[in-house]
């Protein structure tokens, strides 16, 4: 019984000494990244600033890899069903934690295949309309809205753009028609050529179109004005009291990654975020810098997915 014991400890103390020394060495190759919206959307903008810096501090590459579509869902069955090495990573959005009451099945655990690396920032939306609707301000939209047939579109069901349009929709009374797109610049390509009337975007993507007269701009989601936009009502300050709506952005891993791999994976982003080179640009694009850690993405993604259920059924937005 003693010399099973002994050889129990015995591989017991190989596999932590492996994995420290796996830890230690940890990259010896590139690192992928797995954006699950099309290239040039805000999202992907985020991703590459913070891959570019990643990279530096771990001195190999990080491929940002784009796969888009199903509200993030082709990029998350991907990276979950990846080996959980640490070379293989995904950036999550608000889609991550809502997909789940939206869809009755999907090709993932979303609490069970991944594991949080870190918190990378949040930001606003925008309310942005094309310039052919005859309304100034929100509340004049939502006149119009309620005589007139409108539609709005998104990067993909599920995702930010579609959640926080149901959320006014549902606060405003509204009977709008979502238009779904497989991501957030094909999307705003549509909203800038006329092909639907509103949509909430980034700071980042819709404040060109904004400044060239190329959109109209009535509002942010969040809860108070942005820095960037002093003069900009909030949705709230708009006629509709209480209603906020950030787009956080996350990065995880397969579930399964040895800790001293996730631990550093987790440094090299918090401190990626934290440099004050990335840390300007990105509040230059319009979003906060958080540089949290993992813990911090595990409680913001328990807080939502104890919050959706009830918003989603609210909104009537569940798959049928």
């Amino acid at each position: 019984m003693r010399s099973a014991f002994c050889k129990l400890q015995a591989l017991l103390g190989a596999a932590l000494l492996t994995t420290a020394v796996y830890g230690q060495t940890f990259p010896d190759r590139p690192l992928h990244l797995v954006v699950p919206f099309s290239p040039g959307g805000s999202t992907d903008l985020v991703g590459r600033l913070v891959a570019a810096q990643v990279a530096q501090r771990l001195g190999q590459p990080v491929v940002v890899e784009n796969r888009a579509g199903a509200g993030g869902m082709i990029a998350s069955e991907y990276v979950a069903k990846s080996e959980a090495d640490g070379y293989t990573l995904l950036m999550v959005t608000t889609s991550h934690t809502a997909n789940p009451s939206i869809y009755k099945k999907l090709p993932y655990d979303t609490r069970k295949d991944f594991t949080s690396i870190s918190l990378v920032g949040d930001m606003p939306g925008l309310m942005v309309a094309h310039p052919s609707v005859p309304a100034n301000t929100l509340g004049e939209f939502v006149a119009y809205a309620k005589t007139h047939r409108v539609s709005y579109g998104s990067a993909g069901s599920g995702t930010f753009p579609h959640l926080s349009m149901e959320l006014f929709r549902h606060a405003a009374g509204l009977d709008m028609v979502h238009i779904p797109y497989r991501g957030a610049a094909p999307a705003l390509a549509d909203l800038v050529g006329g092909v639907y009337q509103i949509k909430a975007d980034a700071y980042i993507t819709a404040k060109g179109f904004v400044d060239a007269g190329r959109l109209k701009l009535y509002a942010v989601t969040s809860a108070q004005r942005m820095p960037q936009l002093p003069d900009v009502p909030t949705v709230a300050e708009s006629g509709y009291p209480g209603f906020e709506s950030t787009y956080w952005i996350g990065i995880v891993s397969p579930a399964g990654v040895p800790p001293a791999v996730r631990t550093r994976l987790e440094q090299a982003f918090m401190q990626a975020v934290q440099d004050p080179m990335v840390s300007a640009k990105l509040q230059e694009g319009g979003t906060r810098p958080i540089g949290g850690s993992a813990a911090d993405l595990d409680a913001l993604m328990n807080h939502e997915f104890a919050q959706w259920p009830g918003i989603i059924k609210d909104a009537d937005i569940a798959e049928k």
